[in-house]
């Protein structure tokens, strides 16, 4: 028997954070083990996986199914049915509403070529279907139903009926019995690939049930893989990963929760010590976080952040969502602890929870920024695999969503073109409609202002207790004052925002396309906050636009502030204003005097601007990072317009950009020019992708950090 099994994804020249093929790799490492004699081969890449099926077609075709690749999925396994009709084709992972029967019987209509969906976890099931077709010569209609396992959902499309035995359980694989994919050599070729980047599990389960997240769904209880063999398999990595990202991800939905993490933890740093790899590290931090996991993410705190999710600060919103935080006074001396341990922190919160208001959201995020914690604003989407899909929480909860096309998810593979969607809430008893809008607006100032470029700016606000969710609050608040340019910006986004709701019915949304029909429908998957961020950025008059309209609006806004606070936040605002890459009028170097040591107070704790003048001016050469003049001239190439242009340059041609792309050189006591800038940054904000450069001899050189 012959086996292909399949973790497809978009894969674009341009990204190179996309991780090797590790769930379907741990499949076919479990199935190997108890079916020595299968053949099996695992893909990632579209054209691979369609060129073997041509040549050398496989007795069964197994593919991992999840939000950003369901589409892609489809028009694969539909041209390799077509092209051997007697394929038998699996699907499995948790993109998959298992509890819904009528959604189910949906879901096969929809794929007339599926033959199996395996639901939540894939080893157990896989080998279960593959063992009952070895033994049936791969007939699936030979195998009995009874011998079914009850995560396997089939679909007689001749009959029109379901497939399922529901009374034939099977509990969860102890994950320490697992063959590593990594040391038996499954993943060999694809560390050899520099665009895809390892990944690894340590543990499986969840002991949260939030009801937005599909981890909810995989069990309580955390089970836990071999210690040994995950030291073992981290030292692999690092001997053989070849992706010049050096980024390593971390699978599991809390990673830190356990005693043994800090030995894992203390493995990855000897590993980045011995071979220089990771240099980064993608991970999900506990939920709840204590004492013992603020210990292990300090021993990883320079190469990651720890992120304090909680969702929500709306105690009702919490519990609507089956989420029991810490409370918020132990919270804060959590975080107080971790930074100052080095550790950086975020925070997380979702808009459109239900029980969540646009002033209780509002109220969150200030309440969160306020004691000085960086917040990740999202917005919630409904995932299949988790509670909110359901349609009597949908209907408890007051939820109405609309689905849209899913940012730079998207891609042609031979002549198969395919776009994934995703679905959105846009309404819930608690937020009308039209205050979804006015969040998604909302979520583009807090993000604008939250940018590397406001950073001055920022810190000059916090010597008063004042942080950018209430000035964005404020803004909000103040539409009848905008000033033109900002109005239209904003009003776009907002229209922007509208029309990228699909008006079409679920039973109607496309699964196949045109390459031009792809070419159009990419226009409405464009990321708003982005797009509307090229738009503000890619001119001077709307940057000096907004620079007045803050500054006029200060004595508004605050009016218990006094004048020197605002002569305070102008200067800083106009020394972030100086890095504005205003792209009509982009220049290589700009040279200005401020009567600050603007160094030592961005490296102060919350001290006003005004301590540090000066008895003499000091010069600042403000310049453009290195490459980017180049990016920017291939992107107005491949750009119909300068707004598109800057689009292209952000997120194609130079995507470390973060707004912030020049840096800033001031001479040192000793004569040599010194990159300040990136110095500083590089504390704040070291898992951002940075640049550092010094001068030597007048040529400014890039290094990574």
């Amino acid at each position: 028997m012959k086996i292909y099994l399949a973790d497809l994804a978009y894969i674009n020249p341009t990204i190179t954070r996309q991780p090797v093929p590790f769930n379907v790799a741990c499949v076919a490492s479990y199935t190997r083990k108890h079916l020595p004699d299968v053949e099996i081969e695992i893909f990632k890449h579209p054209d691979l996986l369609l060129d073997a099926v041509a040549q050398n077609p496989p007795d069964v075709l197994g593919l991992s199914h999840y939000a950003w690749n369901s589409n892609l999925n489809h028009g694969i396994m539909k041209r390799c049915k077509e092209l051997h009709p007697d394929l038998v084709v699996i699907m499995g992972g948790c993109n998959f509403n298992d509890w819904d029967h009528e959604w189910i019987e949906w879901f096969f209509r929809k794929r007339p070529f599926l033959d199996i969906h395996i639901a939540q976890e894939g080893e157990g099931g896989f080998l279960k279907i593959v063992q009952l077709l070895h033994e049936n010569g791969c007939d699936l209609k030979r195998t009995k139903v009874e011998d079914w396992s009850s995560n396997i959902f089939g679909y007689d499309h001749e009959a029109g009926r379901l497939i399922h035995n529901p009374g034939n359980s099977m509990a969860n694989i102890d994950p320490a019995t697992l063959p590593s994919p990594y040391l038996t050599g499954l993943l060999d070729p694809f560390l050899a690939c520099e665009n895809l980047s390892p990944i690894i599990e340590t543990n499986r389960g969840c002991p949260y049930a939030c009801s937005f997240c599909v981890w909810g769904g995989m069990g309580a209880k955390l089970r836990k893989y071999d210690l040994q063999t995950i030291i073992d398999e981290v030292y692999y990595i690092a001997r053989n990963a070849v992706n010049p990202t050096k980024v390593l991800y971390i699978a599991d939905s809390n990673f830190g929760i356990l005693k043994r993490d800090r030995q894992i933890a203390e493995t990855i740093m000897e590993c980045r010590s011995t071979y220089g790899f990771p240099q980064r590290l993608s991970l999900y931090s506990p939920k709840n976080p204590t004492a013992h996991s603020i210990e292990t993410c300090e021993l990883i705190s320079p190469i990651t952040s720890m992120s304090m999710s909680l969702q929500s600060t709306n105690e009702q919103v919490l519990e609507n969502i089956r989420r029991s935080n810490i409370k918020h006074d132990r919270y804060d001396d959590l975080r107080i602890e971790a930074e100052r341990k080095g550790i950086q922190t975020d925070c997380e919160l979702i808009y459109g929870l239900p029980g969540e208001s646009y002033e209780s959201f509002l109220h969150g995020m200030v309440e969160v920024t306020r004691s000085g914690q960086f917040i990740q604003l999202y917005e919630h989407t409904i995932l299949l695999g988790a509670e909110s899909a359901n349609r009597d929480y949908r209907e408890k909860y007051g939820i109405k969503s609309a689905f849209r096309y899913a940012y730079d998810i998207e891609g042609t593979y031979q002549d198969i073109s395919s776009i994934e969607f995703e679905e959105v809430v846009i309404e819930t008893h608690a937020m009308p409609q039209k205050d979804y809008f006015r969040l998604r607006q909302l979520h583009f100032l807090a993000a604008t202002f939250s940018a590397r470029l406001f950073q001055e700016f920022r810190h000059a606000l916090k010597y008063n207790g004042l942080e950018i969710a209430t000035l964005a609050g404020k803004i909000m608040e103040d539409e009848a004052n905008w000033p033109e340019r900002w109005r239209d910006i904003l009003l776009q986004l907002q229209q922007a925002c509208r029309d990228e709701l699909l008006t079409t019915d679920v039973d109607e949304l496309r699964t196949e396309f045109s390459k031009e029909d792809l070419s159009e429908v990419r226009k409405k998957a464009r990321a708003l906050i982005p797009s509307s961020m090229c738009t503000l950025f890619a001119r001077e008059g709307n940057m000096r636009e907004l620079r007045d309209y803050l500054v006029s609006s200060f004595p508004r806004f605050f009016p218990g502030n006094s004048d020197e606070d605002f002569e305070d936040w102008t200067a800083a605002l106009d020394f972030s204003m100086d890095r504005a890459c205003c792209y009509d009028e982009l220049k290589q170097t700009r040279v200005v005097t401020y009567p600050y040591d603007l160094d030592a107070w961005l490296g102060s704790e919350g001290q006003p601007l005004r301590d540090y003048a000066l008895p003499e001016p000091a010069t600042y050469s403000i310049e453009l990072r290195d490459g980017v003049w180049e990016a920017f001239e291939k992107a107005k190439e491949a750009g119909s317009d300068l707004e598109n242009a800057v689009y292209l340059l952000k997120m194609k041609y130079f995507p470390s950009s973060h707004d912030r792309i020049y840096y800033y050189l001031r001479p040192s006591k000793g004569g040599t020019a010194v990159n300040k800038d990136d110095e500083i940054e590089s504390k704040r904000e070291a898992r951002l992708p940075l640049y550092s450069s010094w001068n030597t001899g007048g040529e400014a050189k890039p290094e990574s950090v």
